[in-house]
């Protein structure tokens, strides 16, 4: 079975060298290109100093299938003084935080000098109680995007840029936190980016009254978190996000990394759709204690999958996956309990069928993970 699996990722799962090349050249080049667009279209995203961090699981080492799919968080900057920015996750839900501005904030939009920098279009961000509006700052990103990619010339009724001499046309679309780019190859293969606005917070300041383990936060080290404008039932509620220290958990962990992206593989071909990435990551996070430190670093790949399988039938089984950073939130609580009952009987066929003929017989393994089943729980 070990064989079966080490050949299962590299034949299928693992990406593909050169296509990882390619395609990073093309993203990186895009990219700043369409960034430099951005701020020549739009003077406060200039002013807000717009810098581009590679996140997601094509960087974490975690990404399956093609490397066409990313997500870019676009760092923005507001010049103020970040000290006098107010957290406050008193009445936010879970992993969020309202952002409260300061009196600064709204000089910059009465000032002339940064009035006519941009910032006489933030006069309308807040409202009575200075808190930051999600929607209303996603709105000014969409307009920037789109006002952007409308300068671009047209061709075959597509807009399209110029780079090097190869030229891709460029679509676009609004997808949660994110706005996506569709870059389309002169082969018509698509590269999807979800480009995610941000702001970066720096530990010690942290929300008032937050629900998040800041004690895991500064176990990393890392002083860097973010809040990203995800839309939810309350306005001026923003996700905070922790990618850095993520990618810090799960480096140099021997198989850790073929272990996750075979459960995400084993996921898209059994059909369990609603089941995240990162509900997948996180769950791999949990496991990540010292009395697992060994288990990680010696442990043969099949076994990690089966290990791994039986902890996702059994939160599947119960309905909940924890959020990492705030335990208090169920990830899963979304998904009907009938189609977690299912997906967890499920994996329990596939996990007794593995530990009782895995090892001697290859096509068990094929037998799930390699083809395709609708699920009827959906």
């Amino acid at each position: 079975m070990e064989e079966v699996l080490q050949d299962l990722n590299r034949q299928f799962i693992r990406l593909k060298a050169r296509d990882k090349k390619c395609n990073n050249i093309i993203l990186h080049s895009v990219l700043e290109d369409i960034i430099s667009r951005m701020r020549a279209c739009d003077n406060l995203f200039d002013s807000m100093n717009p810098r581009l961090d590679y996140l997601g699981s094509y960087y974490d080492g975690l990404r399956v299938g093609n490397p066409n799919e990313y997500d870019i968080n676009v760092i923005l900057r507001i010049p103020i003084d970040d000290n006098k920015i107010i957290l406050d996750a008193r009445e936010s839900e879970c992993g969020h935080t309202c952002i409260i501005l300061p009196s600064e904030f709204r000089r910059l939009a009465k000032t002339q000098v940064t009035a006519t920098k941009g910032f006489l279009k933030t006069l309308m961000w807040c409202d009575t109680k200075h808190r930051f509006s999600v929607t209303k700052f996603r709105s000014w990103i969409q307009s920037v995007v789109d006002t952007t990619l409308n300068t671009l010339p047209v061709k075959d009724g597509k807009r399209f840029i110029k780079i090097n001499n190869s030229s891709y046309f460029i679509e676009s679309k609004r997808s949660g936190p994110a706005n996506t780019i569709n870059i389309i190859k002169c082969n018509n293969t698509v590269i999807d980016v979800d480009l995610v606005p941000t702001f970066a917070i720096t530990l010690p300041k942290k929300p008032i009254n937050s629900s998040i383990l800041f004690n895991k936060v500064n176990a990393t080290n890392i002083q860097q978190y973010f809040v990203v404008p995800k839309p939810t039932q309350n306005d001026f509620s923003w996700r905070l996000t922790f990618p850095i220290q993520e990618r810090l958990l799960i480096r140099s962990k021997n198989n850790l990394k073929s272990t996750v992206r075979i459960l995400k593989h084993l996921r898209d071909v059994q059909g369990f759709t609603k089941l995240s990435s990162y509900y997948i990551k996180t769950l791999f996070l949990w496991e990540i204690i010292p009395e697992n430190e060994v288990m990680w670093r010696n442990k043969s790949l099949s076994f990690l999958v089966i290990y791994m399988l039986k902890k996702l039938r059994d939160c599947l089984v119960k309905g909940e996956i924890k959020n990492y950073w705030c335990p208090e939130h169920n990830l899963i609580e979304k998904i009907k309990k009938n189609t977690c009952q299912n997906w967890g009987n499920r994996l329990n066929v596939i996990v007794n069928a593995l530990e009782k003929k895995g090892k001697g017989n290859a096509n068990i393994v094929l037998e799930y993970f390699t083809r395709n089943k609708k699920d009827p729980a959906e």
